[in-house]
């Protein structure tokens, strides 16, 4: 939630949309879909929208390949969404620029992916896009930004930034920790062996030669215990509670008690922590807090401006039948301290 600078951010989960309107010209149109007062968005304007959205985000491309109506219904609405608010939004400079480095961002991530001699101009051919397209894309994504960004009052931003702050996204910190674990040994045993080590390094024990020679966790054994947790990796927000917990209140290089969490009882020591100031993050929670504006015009209101519309037959396909997904709650979400750190997006 609180990583900078991702694509993903524009294009993923909570916002694919843009303006893609072109004129018609001529035999005469068919009409996918009408909105506001009268405005269309014709079967060429669509499909040409769906081969920008193919050509950016892959993964919502296959679920057009196969003929999802979900999908295609999705990439209507967002359509239409974008449409609707584009000349509501004045472009500005600091818009365009922002809009070309995350253009630049995108190219440069593709580049890196394409096959031996493959350029990037022949990937929009084969995509059957422009340049043009995609940057207009990008730029149409921060005029929905803009537009939903408006009127957000000051205390909710501030609001949510405690939040963030007490969940443990915006502060970082460089833990030294040993964990004994429970999951080969009694919770008695453990907290023994914890309880002595914890008696070596008070009297001044080197920490992380015993992390080296002790600890059951393989992702720190190897820097003698130590975690530099940030914002952008394997931030505090994605450890064990009460191992967070600690990390965000204990005293500076000071050795704890030991710590029980599900892995065993760990043993801490806080050797630097700061917490990201309001100002560095404001952006970031403005435009989080305009993503749930927008998701919540998308689920309530747009269905108000949509006059009609009609996916090509041609285009739905029979889906297969699928295993029901697991409920909230049912994969297990552990990125804790005796594991390693979760890795980056490749989109980073």
């Amino acid at each position: 939630m609180w990583q900078n600078k991702r694509i993903g951010r524009l294009i993923g989960t909570g916002v694919l949309a843009t303006a893609i309107l072109l004129a018609g010209c001529g035999k005469q149109e068919v009409t996918v879909a009408k909105y506001d007062n009268n405005k269309v968005i014709t079967e060429s304007q669509y499909k040409n929208y769906i081969a920008i959205v193919e050509a950016i985000e892959p993964g919502i491309g296959e679920q057009i390949k196969a003929g999802n109506k979900d999908a295609l219904t999705s990439v209507l609405h967002y359509e239409i969404l974008t449409a609707h608010i584009a000349d509501q939004v004045k472009e500005t400079d600091d818009m365009k620029k922002e809009a070309e480095a995350n253009f630049k961002q995108f190219e440069d991530m593709n580049k890196a992916q394409l096959e031996k001699g493959k350029t990037i101009d022949q990937y929009y051919k084969e995509k059957n896009v422009t340049k043009k397209d995609v940057e207009d894309f990008f730029l149409s994504q921060l005029k929905l930004i803009t537009y939903f960004s408006n009127g957000i009052p000051e205390a909710d931003k501030k609001k949510e930034y405690e939040q963030a702050k007490a969940q443990g996204f915006l502060t970082s910190a460089d833990v030294r920790h040993i964990l004994i674990s429970t999951e080969k040994r009694s919770k008695a045993e453990a907290k023994k062996k914890a309880d002595a080590l914890v008696k070596e390094l008070r009297g001044g024990a080197d920490f992380a030669k015993l992390a080296k020679e002790n600890t059951d966790d393989p992702g720190s054994k190897g820097t003698g215990g130590l975690y530099h947790h940030t914002m952008e990796d394997f931030p505090l927000a994605q450890t064990a509670e009460a191992y967070r917990k600690a990390a965000m209140t204990l005293p500076l290089n000071k050795i704890s008690d030991p710590i029980e969490t599900e892995y065993g009882y760990h043993i801490m020591r806080i050797e630097k922590r700061t917490d990201e100031p309001y100002a560095k993050v404001e952006k970031d929670i403005t435009r989080m807090l305009a993503q749930q504006k927008e998701n919540d015009f998308y689920t309530n209101k747009l269905k108000g401006i949509i006059k009609e519309e009609k996916i090509p037959a041609a285009m739905i396909k029979e889906q297969p039948k699928q295993t029901a997904p697991n409920q909230p709650g049912q994969t297990p979400v552990s990125p804790a301290p005796a594991q390693q750190p979760a890795p980056k997006p490749a989109n980073q």
